[in-house]
């Protein structure tokens, strides 16, 4: 994550310098995570324009002292919780005096969107924005299908992604009817002019009376996080 840059000419620490990060520095990518007291190792320098940033590694202290909603969403975003940039201004060295990690003391979780595909997914799982998506399993599938049960509107017209073919879906069947993995996903049971059958509903598409974005929307996660 990138951090504002000291105007020192001279950087104050070199690449192995103990340091830690000064009482009321808040991280400005979350403002309501303070980084007070996280200490660790300078790895690298960098300087441009006269400006420098350290590449700090935590120590174990400041992993452990990590507030629980600051790892998710490290997590959720893909940033590295192990090291960090900052500038010569955030911090100070580290002369082994322990001192405590500022912890939150107001916890900002934005309101879940209507507008953004992991957020739906999120409503779905019972999830906050602060929270990554999870992997399919069992226990998410059960989740999913709960939401879905409650949701969907039957029947409703669609189109198979294998092949193209029209159908219509006339039930969710509850999971305990067949066998549920994550290799399918739930099952829906549909017919065409052949008759009844099951399909997962991960390869259905183009679903109709309302319900394009509640299939897609599992549709993509389904693909994506087995």
């Amino acid at each position: 994550m990138a951090r504002k840059k000291s105007n020192s000419d001279t950087p104050r620490f070199k690449p192995g310098h103990e340091v830690r990060v000064k009482h009321g520095v808040r991280d400005p990518d979350f403002p309501d995570i303070p980084l007070g007291g996280w200490a660790g190792t300078v790895q690298e320098i960098e300087r441009a324009e006269g400006q420098t940033t350290y590449l700090i590694a935590w120590d174990r202290t400041t992993l452990r002292g990590m507030h629980p909603v600051y790892k998710k969403r490290c997590e959720r975003d893909g940033l590295e919780r192990e090291t960090m940039w900052l500038g010569d201004e955030d911090l100070e060295p580290d002369d082994g005096t322990p001192v405590p990690i500022e912890q939150p003391t107001s916890i900002v979780t934005k309101p879940l969107s209507e507008t953004d595909q992991d957020d739906r997914v999120r409503m779905a799982l019972g999830l906050t924005h602060d929270d990554p998506l999870p992997d399919v399993s069992r226990k998410t599938l059960l989740a999913y299908h709960r939401y879905l049960k409650d949701h969907l509107k039957l029947p409703f017209k669609a189109r198979s992604e294998s092949d193209g073919s029209s159908l219509t879906v006339h039930r969710l069947p509850e999971p305990k009817e067949y066998d549920l993995d994550e290799e399918d996903g739930l099952l829906c049971e549909a017919r065409d002019r052949e008759g009844r059958f099951d399909v997962p509903l991960a390869e259905l598409d183009e679903a109709g009376s309302g319900n394009r974005k509640l299939v897609g929307d599992y549709g993509y996660w389904f693909g994506n996080y087995r």
